[in-house]
């Protein structure tokens, strides 16, 4: 549109900083100049895209607009939202999933100072007050009964016991679901005159985002207000508006930042909560949850079991790899691995809990990429090899992996021998169209673990911010390191029996570790970066201890184990 407003070739022409300009002239004008006339001609079916060496913006690391905000403490989080009039609340639901209320005395809440009203908000009870500590101490003192459930007595202990019960019903009967099939690896097995057979499990786990669950709602005049920050801000305000029983327009959701979301914040159910509530007493309300609250009513990180069998030929190869697992959900590739394999069986059962589950920062590719990286690092030691080597020549088929392998090895200092009491472990994922390879370094002695160093190879394709890539892979290794070695959430009674960090605890600084991160720009499909960072820091970690200590950790976390220098 712009050649033909100035009467030159198209080639005489570039985009540039928001505007046409003329290449070898003088002329400069903004996009919007051009922007009717260039709306009445049809798009070019393909177009010439820039080589990377023309990039100006991509590639570079630029400095973060939202962080000065965030240091000087200006950035307005969900939970700094306010409107005139507002008042504040918080609520406690059934301790046990699927309870509801079935009374509650709130005498002794109504009587206390500052307290506007107690009210029923389906499921739960809410306590609205002129300040948070008001509503909170209020809360404290209503006197809640909850109707029974079937689920009153379950326990981790328990729905463990059923995964394993479910799945050797389902092989002995035939009733599980395929999730991959190659080859005939039953037929390899049932021939062989060697299996190996490993069992491996994690727990659920709670999200802990530092900004606790919340929004602030009000409804009047037939609509309604909400101000939250939420990672799906079409699906919340369309769920509010289905739970209110409003039109879509008739909601509206204002978007703020937010204290970590990891995907617990996807869901919608403290906006609606708000809004309910805010509905029912006639003014503004802020509803705030209590750490305890957010802990005991989360959308947890499914627990999972997860059973292998493998064959090896008689160099140590895997001839066969069997995987039997409960519960499949997504990404449906989550449970794959990328090793030459010829005969591969994975395969899942159903065995449902009471406890809700939502995504989990890199959801399936956590869990999975723990037992997958664990098993083939338990093979290449059956088979006398060593881990980076066994899994380097089962990539030949897979140069781009191979690749970022050996980028961590290689940076990693794979191959320079270790103290007593320390060791080095490792691990390959593809997740989100990212690779990602991790070395650990960890020391053990008198039962104390320091993880002392993590490297972290990784190809996303192509990193557009390579400081913001760098900064996900760190983040990425911390959160995963927090669950590997402390997260658990424990059902005793049927309720979740953590309530707070002192119960489920984080990596604290002192304890982090020293993170590098190489990046390849190998320029295949880009991928992602906020959740491939987290899948391979467990089992590289778990890798490492044995390397260290000879113990083999198959259940997470791993805090729960006694860990000292091997005697090897």
């Amino acid at each position: 549109a712009a050649a033909e407003a100035w009467q030159v070739s198209p080639s005489a022409l570039a985009a540039r900083d928001g505007r046409i300009v003329e290449t070898a002239g003088e002329r400069s004008a903004p996009f919007a100049e051009f922007a009717a006339a260039a709306g009445r001609l049809g798009p070019r079916t393909s177009p010439t895209l820039k080589r990377p060496e023309e990039f100006r913006i991509m590639g570079r690391s630029k400095p973060r607009l939202d962080i000065p905000a965030k240091v000087d403490g200006t950035t307005v989080f969900g939970i700094d939202a306010s409107v005139d009039g507002m008042h504040y609340a918080t609520i406690q639901a059934a301790p046990v999933f699927g309870g509801t209320v079935a009374s509650f005395d709130d005498a002794r809440a109504r009587a206390m100072q500052g307290v506007v009203d107690v009210v029923q908000v389906d499921d739960a009870v809410a306590v609205v007050a002129e300040s948070y500590w008001a509503a909170q101490q209020a809360m404290n003192a209503v006197d809640i009964r909850w109707s029974s459930t079937g689920h009153d007595s379950s326990s981790s202990e328990g729905f463990f016991n059923q995964f394993a019960a479910d799945m050797q019903r389902d092989r002995e009967q035939g009733g599980s679901s395929v999730d991959l099939e190659r080859g005939d690896a039953g037929g390899v097995i049932a021939k062989a005159d060697r299996v190996i057979s490993r069992a491996y499990q994690v727990p659920w786990l709670a999200h802990t985002c530092m900004e606790p669950m919340n929004a602030l709602a009000r409804v009047s005049g037939g609509t309604c207000e909400v101000w939250t920050g939420t990672q799906n801000p079409l699906g919340t305000r369309h769920a509010i508006a289905s739970a209110m029983e409003m039109d879509v327009e008739q909601v509206t959701l204002h978007q703020h930042q937010m204290g970590g979301g990891f995907g617990r914040r996807s869901s919608p159910d403290a906006a609606i909560q708000a809004a309910k509530i805010a509905r029912a007493v006639g003014r503004p309300v802020k509803l705030i949850w209590s750490r305890e609250e957010d802990v005991r009513h989360d959308h947890y990180r499914p627990a999972v079991r997860s059973e292998f069998r493998a064959v090896l030929d008689e160099a140590g190869r895997p001839l066969a790899w069997e995987n039997q697992f409960v519960d499949k959900h997504e990404p449906a590739e989550a449970t794959h691995i990328p090793y030459d394999v010829p005969n591969q069986y994975v395969h899942y059962t159903d065995s449902p809990t009471h406890v809700p589950f939502g995504a989990w920062r890199s959801v399936d590719h956590s869990q999975h990429g723990f037992f997958t990286e664990s098993f083939i690092d338990e093979l290449a030691h059956e088979a006398g090899t060593d881990p980076y080597q066994y899994r380097r020549e089962l990539l030949a088929h897979l140069p781009r992996h191979r690749a970022v392998l050996d980028k961590a090895a290689q940076a990693g200092d794979w191959d320079k021998p270790l103290g007593k009491g320390r060791g080095r472990g490792i691990s390959l994922q593809e997740s989100f169209g990212t690779l990602v390879a991790q070395v650990v370094e960890v020391t053990v002695g008198d039962g104390d673990l320091s993880v002392d160093r993590v490297v972290v190879a990784v190809d996303p394709g192509f990193a557009v911010s390579p400081d913001g890539l760098t900064a996900q892979m760190e983040s990425g290794v911390v959160y995963g390191l927090t669950a590997a070695l402390y997260g658990e959430i424990t059902i005793e009674d049927g309720a979740v029996a953590q309530s707070n960090f002192h119960d489920y605890s984080a990596l604290r600084m002192d304890r982090a570790p020293v993170i590098e991160t190489h990046i390849i720009n190998s320029m295949e499909h880009w991928g992602g970066a906020g959740e491939p960072g987290t899948p391979g820091i467990a089992p590289a970690l778990a890798n490492a201890i044995y390397a260290a200590s000879g113990v083999r950790i198959r259940d997470l976390p791993i805090g729960k184990y006694e860990i000292g220098p091997s005697s090897v």
